[in-house]
């Protein structure tokens, strides 16, 4: 970036003003940050050590217990159901969410590329919405983002969304899938967790 002279004039004046500024507050008694302490203020950090922990191939942690967590999650949500519904729901619930054999996301050309068989799902990394297919073969509305500490994926369709945080340890072997599911004919979400490990390269 370069700055013209009536850039570096309007800079100049900007700096005697703070420098001024700084003397008032000084003989006040009040704290101060100088124009040259904020100019040099380090940027946000990025998200580049969450990405490289993230990217990679996971698989189904040993000694973990997905499909169990998977299953006590759904009998909580559908106990509240009138009792002959239940095994219905439980059954199409079950069959839409899957244990995963693996995880592999993948960062590139700016896109988020999360495969998760037998689905698939890629979108931008600025958050843009994009489509995917869900195992009824149903199309889904997709968002996937950053947050601090995790990568989140968010699905849905009128019947009901899927939100699923991937969570990597700090050392990046190992990944948590925390999964809630929702819909308008469940009084309360699926919720529950899967463990994977980074693969071997």
């Amino acid at each position: 970036m370069t700055i013209d002279a009536r850039g570096l004039a309007l800079l100049g004046a900007l700096t005697a003003l703070a420098a001024a500024f700084v003397a008032s507050a000084q003989d006040a008694g009040a704290p101060t940050t100088t124009v040259a302490a904020l100019v040099a203020a380090p940027a946000a950090p990025s998200n580049a050590a969450l990405r490289g922990r993230l990217q990679g191939m996971f698989r189904v942690a040993p000694g973990s217990s997905n499909q169990a967590s998977r299953d006590a999650g759904i009998g909580r949500a559908v106990d509240a159901l009138f009792l002959l519904i239940r095994p219905i729901a439980t059954s199409r619930i079950t069959d839409a969410n899957p244990v995963f054999p693996s995880v592999r996301i993948a960062f590139y050309d700016g896109l988020i590329d999360v495969a998760t068989p037998p689905v698939a799902a890629r979108s931008p990394e600025d958050g843009g919405t994009r489509t995917t297919r869900g195992l009824d073969g149903e199309t889904n509305q997709l968002i996937q983002s950053f947050t601090s500490d995790a990568l989140v994926q968010r699905t849905w369709t009128d019947a009901g969304s899927r939100t699923t945080r991937f969570v990597p340890s700090d050392d990046g072997q190992r990944l948590t899938l925390h999964i809630q599911i929702r819909s308008p004919r469940l009084p309360v979400p699926v919720r529950y967790t899967m463990a994977y490990a980074r693969a071997a390269r």
